[in-house]
């Protein structure tokens, strides 16, 4: 078994690392789920696809520069957060149409986090194929001479109805929205099943890179709540790992409390963060088109306080804490609230140590079990004997 100081002092930052990253984790969780955050990115996702949004000309000269970009695209989030339908009258009709509405939760949240290929496929077909018709009836009734009494005598087809709401814009697309369907049409051959396959290609590509944002933006939360998280709970990098290397009891201590939460963090990193938070399709759209949630808000609630009291052990094995203290040798009873641990004495180092754990806990939950497995097992892996032989 391989036992020294390096290893004993990586893994007790290590498992720190797991368990504010999951700590972090649970409380971006809970965030993303009282903002809908998956439906919003998935309403941003699908924005980019069914409306013409380049926000970037609207700034001339600047919008070729990332910064402007940046500031510019936040002021539209927050314009979409209260106002998602914002000059997108389409993205309005595919919402309010019944096979999208119909898979919204309540009315707090209406617009649905998952949604199929298949049902964005035939919902798009549904929408043109009901313009075309409800046009042609709008122009019967119109022109009295017109011998029908409903759309439907018309006896168009499928295909005839979807080429002429697409050639006659009757569900006013966006441009090159309105032309790149007519693409897609003409590449399925007028075939309806084939043009559905090419509009879930099309889907899924969108998906994939609004995963990516969502990850992105995850990232993102983690990091400002790792701040929060270090600032709160006293978690210095710096002073925890001048500790452990310090002090060969906190090691053995912060080694055995590793080893025996490692079982239940396995079912958490892989339930809540891997199955759930970054599975390639949990944040925007399932096969099965329903809003299943793989851990409910009370089992959130509760690995929360089961993290918040691991915490608790770990810095009081590690003996870092905020006091106040009471100095009366002045004649005057003075209280001086701050660092209680020798190593805590600088503040910028503090302030160091704390940024060295926010990115650390950006990194995620998932990294930072994988490495406490690879450490776990190079410690416990006998090493093989160096006898030498003497001639």
């Amino acid at each position: 078994m391989f036992s020294n100081l390096a290893i004993d002092v990586a893994l007790g930052l290590i498992f720190i690392y797991l368990l504010y990253s999951l700590l972090a984790s649970v409380v971006q969780e809970l965030v993303a789920r009282i903002f809908n955050s998956r439906a919003r990115l998935l309403t941003k996702g699908l924005r980019r696809m069914l409306e013409e949004e380049d926000h970037s000309k609207d700034l001339g000269w600047f919008g070729k520069f990332t910064f402007f970009n940046w500031f510019y695209e936040l002021g539209w989030s927050i314009v979409y957060f209260f106002e998602p339908f914002r000059h997108s009258p389409f993205l309005k009709k595919f919402y309010t149409a019944p096979s999208i509405r119909n898979l919204g939760k309540n009315s707090a949240a209406a617009r649905p986090a998952y949604i199929s290929p298949q049902i964005f496929s035939q919902t798009i077909v549904h929408l043109l194929r009901s313009s075309c018709r409800a046009h042609l009836e709008e122009k019967a009734q119109k022109d009295p001479g017109t011998e029908t009494e409903s759309p439907f005598t018309f006896k168009l087809t499928d295909a005839q109805a979807i080429r002429t709401a697409l050639t006659h814009n009757y569900l006013h697309l966006a441009p090159d929205v309105r032309e790149h369907l007519l693409q897609l049409f003409e590449d399925s051959r007028h075939d309806v099943k084939a043009f559905r396959i090419n509009m879930e290609s099309w889907f899924n590509e969108t998906m994939t890179r609004t995963s990516g944002w969502y990850r992105k933006q995850t990232q993102t939360w983690l990091l400002c709540i790792g701040i929060g998280i270090a600032a709160l709970f006293n978690v210095d990098s710096i002073a925890i790992a001048r500790i452990l290397m310090k002090d060969k009891n906190v090691r053995t201590e912060m080694v055995q409390l590793a080893s025996s939460r490692a079982p239940a963090y396995t079912a958490i990193t892989d339930t809540l963060i891997r199955k759930n938070m970054l599975h390639k399709d949990s944040a925007f759209y399932r096969t099965d088109t329903s809003l299943r949630v793989f851990v409910k808000d009370t089992s959130l609630i509760g690995v929360y306080a089961m993290l918040r009291n691991d915490a608790g052990d770990a810095r009081n094995v590690l003996g870092i804490s905020r006091a106040c203290v009471i100095d009366s040798s002045s004649g005057h009873r003075i209280m001086h609230c701050g660092y209680t641990h020798p190593f805590q004495q600088n503040g910028w180092l503090i302030f160091a140590g704390w940024c060295i754990t926010a990115l650390a806990i950006s990194l995620g939950a998932p990294f930072w079990f994988d490495l406490l497995g690879k450490v776990v097992k190079f410690r416990t892996t006998t090493p093989p004997n160096d006898s030498t032989t003497t001639h």
